[in-house]
């Protein structure tokens, strides 16, 4: 029987949990456990930073979350002089493609933004999703596909949202289907 030691507040949450949560405040964002999952401690390397992670239990998906606070990372991107008044998207296409690259060695993936329907229901300026093949590592945890979904409200922040799995078929969209409700911007 494998043992996780995770610390919990209060309230019921974990340390983890309870830190998250406190970051996607401070973006003005928020989050609510979706049903069915348990938390992992996610996986990092120095190109990545997730800050927390679920998993689907006896289902071979996990999924990784990222926020970012945009007045803080404008500072890591202004080596590629991008202004955030003239391109106020410049900042999530760069994380996404950040990413893809760093799970699939890839700069390309297919990818497909938002409906005006589904960006008004999460409350953000931009959406988009990406589906890529992963790189078999350590970080991926050895999965084959993944679905990076990236929101943003302007002026406020940035969510990744990865997704894990081992089937890209209709069953893998299923899964990603239960975290419909998990997150969304307040403002």
């Amino acid at each position: 029987m494998a043992f996780s030691a995770l610390a919990f507040s209060q309230s019921g949450e974990s340390q983890q949990l309870k830190k998250f949560k406190e970051h996607l405040s401070s973006i003005n964002a928020s989050f609510v456990f979706p049903e069915g999952f348990t938390e992992v401690k996610p996986e990092n390397n120095d190109k990545t930073a997730y800050e927390y992670a679920l998993e689907l239990p006896n289902a071979d998906f996990e999924i990784l979350f990222q926020v970012n606070d945009l007045k803080r990372e404008w500072k890591k991107f202004e080596k590629v002089k991008v202004d955030p008044k003239s391109n106020p998207d410049s900042l999530y296409t760069r994380i996404a493609t950040d990413q893809v690259s760093s799970l699939s060695g890839q700069e390309t993936s297919f990818n497909r933004a938002f409906p005006p329907s589904i960006m008004q229901f999460y409350n953000v300026d931009i959406g988009h999703s990406y589906f890529f093949n992963l790189t078999d590592s350590p970080i991926t945890k050895h999965y084959q596909y993944a679905l990076l979904v990236v929101i943003q409200k302007n002026h406020y922040g940035t969510i990744s949202v990865i997704c894990l799995g081992n089937d890209k078929g209709p069953e893998f969209f299923k899964k990603i289907n239960k975290l419909r409700n998990c997150l969304k911007f307040n403002i």
